[in-house]
């Protein structure tokens, strides 16, 4: 007769625990997970290069990761804010070392609906962001390749806004995960991360 304890081990899911790495066309992906509970994580991809460190959690089929110490997410200080006609958004921004020349696109949200944000694109030449509602009271720009918003800038719907932008990159490139999901399927682990899907494979002990 098989006792408790035995049932117990063989019912536990085998341990996540170890390296794992992508095999994916035009993706470099590794990711450590420590027995201790603490994760490290690195990401090529395009032009994008990233990487984080910090805790992770498993619960069933799903694996968390929690970055810390948690990074100082890039930003946009503002510069200027112009009058400009009503219903008209601008925006130009000194990037500084980066050789981004075009503006970035936005999240808003409209009044009387502050949780569900919108993203505009910006004109490329004019900087000009075509909104669908006049009545916009805050603008969230986007990192370019990174897609990370900057710090809210309230704006009034009352009148119409040129925006001028300095970038702030602070840790750029370093990842502010809060519970980032991955799923397992079988001995790999599923991330959803730009527009894609990345599959680590567990590498042979």
């Amino acid at each position: 007769m098989i006792g408790a304890a035995a049932l117990l081990l063989a019912a536990a899911p085998p341990s996540v625990a170890g390296l794992y790495h992508s095999q994916q066309m035009e993706i470099g992906a590794a990711l450590e997970l420590q027995a201790d509970g603490h994760f490290r994580y690195q990401l090529d991809y395009g032009a994008v290069s990233e990487g984080a460190e910090g805790e992770w959690t498993a619960d069933g089929q799903t694996i968390r990761l929690t970055s810390k110490p948690m990074p100082k997410e890039p930003t946009f200080d503002l510069v200027r804010d112009t009058p400009a006609s009503k219903c008209t958004l601008t925006l130009s921004v000194d990037w500084g070392k980066f050789n981004w020349n075009s503006p970035p696109d936005v999240l808003v949200p409209y009044e009387g609906k502050p949780h569900e944000l919108q993203q505009l694109h910006a004109d490329r030449d004019t900087g000009t962001v075509h909104l669908d509602n006049c009545a916009v009271t805050t603008v969230m720009p986007l990192v370019p390749v990174f897609d990370v918003a900057g710090e809210p800038i309230a704006v009034s719907p009352a009148s119409g806004h040129r925006l001028s932008l300095r970038f702030v990159p602070n840790e750029l490139g370093h990842v502010a995960f809060r519970g980032e999901r991955l799923t397992r399927d079988g001995s790999s682990l599923l991330l959803n991360r730009y527009d894609t899907v990345i599959r680590f494979l567990r590498d042979a002990p």
